[in-house]
């Protein structure tokens, strides 16, 4: 059988010990400057919702379909 303190030195001999595991720089002003840009909402975006909203004006008894799928 194995001893754990010879188990240990053998796991640290295959694996050498990890470098620096930080960031290498900071990360969040990108992330608020990519909240910030937020594109406009395309046309095509816009027309599919307008279609659902008029489907669901015509059919509101899909309404039940459409929460179930969401």
């Amino acid at each position: 059988m194995v001893d754990d303190n010879e188990l240990m030195s053998v796991v640290r001999s295959a694996f050498p010990p990890a470098a620096d595991a930080g960031p290498s720089r900071d990360l969040w002003p990108r992330v608020v400057d990519r909240l910030q840009s937020r594109p406009e909402p395309d046309w095509i975006d816009l027309a599919l919702a307008a279609l659902v909203v008029v489907l669901l004006v015509i059919f509101p008894e899909w309404l039940s379909v459409l929460a179930y799928h969401l």
